[in-house]
């Protein structure tokens, strides 16, 4: 399984929330005027909010043991809204637990949700 759009049962939940933004570096000078240049040839930061709500805990389990296989090295995410394929890396994630069904004073059912911050890789990976 991976966060590359080919199982449904890892497509993110909306909304979701993508960030852009220029990496400057930015020259002040003391009347008011600025020189304003890129940061190199991929300057244009992205991210992604990205929460995956209400899953089986055996998914959740999944995509866990996916991104601590990755230890913070890049991987495959596809952006749903507009179905471009990315490198990202996430360094951190939580997991919040729900019980969906109890019989008989035990747990049958436990569900989770993923909540967690995908970065556009820039670099040649370890």
């Amino acid at each position: 399984m991976a966060f590359d759009g080919t199982n449904p049962a890892w497509c993110p939940a909306i909304p979701m929330t993508r960030t852009k933004e220029w990496r400057l570096r930015v020259a002040q000078f003391g009347d008011g005027y600025q020189q304003r240049t890129l940061d190199g040839i991929n300057a244009l930061n992205r991210s992604w909010s990205v929460s995956y709500a209400m899953k089986p805990a055996n998914i959740i389990a999944d995509m866990e043991a996916y991104l601590e296989a990755a230890k913070g090295d890049w991987f495959p995410f596809q952006d749903p809204a507009t179905g471009e394929m990315f490198k990202v890396t996430c360094d951190q994630w939580q997991v919040d637990w729900l019980v969906a069904k109890v019989s008989n004073g035990q747990i049958e059912t436990l569900n989770g949700s993923l909540s967690a911050e995908f970065v556009k890789f820039n670099g040649l990976g370890l």
